[in-house]
Formats: C-alpha cells, sequence, structure tokens
C-alpha cells in the first residue's frame, strides 16, 4: 500500500566557499544577494518578521537572514548552537556541512575567514562556544 502522506526528507544543507562565490547545494550565491535569489537557493522561507528591520528565517535549515533593503542583502547567519529561545532564532539548528577548499569545517572554531569578495565569520562571543557563522560581504576586500 501507498503511504501518500509520508513527509519528504528535508535535505541537510552543503555550503561550499570559494573565493567570491558560495554554492549552497551546487546553486551559486554572490552578496550583496537579494530576496528573489535567496529563495531561489534555499526556498520559501518559514517565517517572515517585520520590525526595524526584515526578517526571513528558514527554520529546518536553521538559516537566519536580516535585512533593511531586500535587494541589497549583505549576508546570511547559520545557527549551529544557538539556544536562546527568541522569534529571531531558528526552530532548528543547521546540520549541513560547511566546505571551505575541499575541507569540512563545519564544527572547527574560527573567527573570521575573509575568502575574497565574501567572508566566513564566527558567530558569538571569542569567549563562548560559537553558535553558527555568518556567510556574507567581506567588508575588507578591496579591488585590485
Amino acid at each position: 500500500m501507498f503511504n501518500f502522506f509520508k513527509k519528504k526528507k528535508v535535505k541537510d544543507l552543503v555550503i561550499e566557499c570559494d573565493t567570491d562565490v558560495i554554492h549552497i547545494n551546487n546553486k551559486p550565491l554572490t552578496f550583496p544577494t537579494n530576496y528573489s535569489t535567496l529563495t531561489q537557493v534555499l526556498g520559501k522561507p518559514s517565517r517572515e518578521l517585520k520590525k526595524s528591520n526584515d526578517y526571513m528565517i528558514w527554520d529546518k535549515y536553521g538559516v537566519f537572514c536580516g535585512y533593511t533593503d531586500r535587494d541589497n542583502i549583505l549576508s546570511i547567519n547559520i545557527y549551529q548552537n544557538k539556544e536562546d529561545r527568541s522569534e529571531y532564532n531558528t526552530k532548528k539548528q543547521f546540520k549541513g556541512k560547511l566546505i571551505l577548499n575541499n575541507e569540512e569545517i563545519t564544527n572547527n572554531e574560527f573567527g573570521k575567514i575573509p575568502l575574497g569578495k565574501v567572508a566566513i565569520h564566527r558567530l558569538g562571543r571569542e569567549s563562548d562556544t560559537r553558535f553558527g557563522f555568518s556567510l556574507g560581504v567581506n567588508r575588507d576586500y578591496k579591488d585590485s
């Protein structure tokens, strides 16, 4: 007998970082980006909040994005160990893979990894265990 009501298994994200582009499940993402591109790469957000800024939250992936201009989004946050219960936290934590130079660094400790036009930033205080990471614009990058 067929079970048509069986839930589809959520595929974990694989985030691969290169110098100027990030691939999420093989879909390219550059920063700054926009609302439309993020929804093409990650799908429709689970929730959207409109406060002093606007927020998109993908609960199933552990991905959070805050922005003021939907056509100029500078970064996304990926939560791995964020324990607060605020409405800004994702309902599930990131269970995928973060890959840099063909090496998985998902659970490595780091501060900032500048790549080129994009950078990976640590989320959380230096004295605490990292609760996630941010992918986005490398503000220190200068075009030659």
